[in-house]
């Protein structure tokens, strides 16, 4: 169970690298291939069908019969936290428009490929993490499966 949570967050990390990486591939006008935003959206749901359904058969298994329904709520509660978190870093990576046209192209391919292979970095670190305390949380599971 622990291994597909890893699992799942190495492949969103690696589908935010695939993002990074598509810069360096950039014409003139800082325009890259729309396959790599297939690859990525390929990667990130391969990763979601990993963590969605694993989570909320473990949210089940592993909480008290009489605050489960509680715990499922926590679980959705967390997805919208990640979603504030993941506007607050859009926010932050923002660059200039004006009319909603980029004014910088080149300063505007720079700012997405650092934030995205910083995110991809940071999110496949978190995937090795796991993957390290995985025997310890397998352990405190008491055998569930």
């Amino acid at each position: 169970i622990q291994l597909k949570f890893a699992l799942a967050l190495v492949l969103v990390g690696l589908g935010f690298v695939v993002l990074a990486l598509s810069g360096a591939t950039a014409d003139q006008a800082a325009r890259v291939s729309l396959w790599w935003l297939v690859l990525t959206y390929f990667l990130h749901s391969i990763a979601e069908l990993c963590i969605s359904p694993v989570g909320l058969s473990m949210i089940t298994k592993l909480s008290l019969a009489r605050v489960v329904g509680m715990m499922m709520g926590v679980w959705f509660l967390s997805i919208s936290v990640g979603e504030y978190l993941a506007g607050a870093a859009a926010q932050a990576a923002s660059v200039e428009t004006v009319g909603g046209q980029v004014t910088n192209p080149q300063l505007a391919l720079a700012t997405y490929t650092h934030t995205f292979m910083t995110g991809g970095e940071l999110t496949i670190g978190a995937g090795l993490v796991l993957l390290v305390i995985s025997p310890w949380l397998r352990r405190i599971m008491h055998g569930v499966k």
